[in-house]
């Protein structure tokens, strides 16, 4: 218990203070709305405010019911993982390593929405600003090729939540029985 209790130790600070110092770089240097190109046509550094959940998602509920729904279902999430955390009994550093990235990440999103209401968001994600469109049973579908802006903390959690995955999927062939 001691080793994980130091991974988490060494891991949590780190991608929150990355988190926090990255999305004040730009809020210092980049206005809102505005945009550096880093790899034209694909990648810019944006400023954008998330009100919402991933992609936007409730962002337009209500201020007086927005906040406090993301600050219980975030005080619910961490005490879920914490808990998972205490009660893990597994030998491999890589379940400690994931949890501490979802933690540390979503501390850094957290801090955002106590300290601005909102998340700072600024990795933005496109194909030359293509447009990809399908006619799918008579009705048109259209969509840009691109992804919604997000952070450190976002992609910290993204990457442990696919870790995660990974390492499920490897237990779960290990527990088949042999035919």
């Amino acid at each position: 218990m001691k080793s994980k209790i130091w991974i988490l130790a060494a891991i949590i600070p780190v991608v929150f203070f990355a988190d926090q110092f990255t999305k004040r770089l730009v809020v210092r240097d980049i206005p809102i709305g505005s945009s550096i190109a880093v790899l034209p046509g694909i990648f810019d550094l944006v400023h954008t405010r998330n009100k919402g959940a991933a992609f936007g998602f409730m962002a337009n509920l209500p201020e007086h019911l927005r906040l406090p729904f993301f600050f219980v279902v975030s005080f619910v999430a961490l005490s879920l993982i914490t808990i998972y955390f205490l009660r893990l009994n597994d030998p491999r550093k890589g379940i400690t390593v994931c949890l501490a990235l979802i933690l540390g990440g979503a501390f850094g999103n957290i801090w955002d929405r106590i300290t601005l209401g909102e998340v700072v968001d600024f990795l933005s994600l496109h194909w030359y600003d293509k447009i990809v469109e399908w006619n799918f049973s008579g009705a048109w579908l259209r969509f840009r090729l691109e992804w919604p802006a997000f952070n450190v903390a976002d992609s910290a959690i993204s990457v442990a939540v696919v870790c995660l995955m990974i390492l499920m999927m490897k237990d779960g062939k290990k527990n088949q029985p042999v035919p």
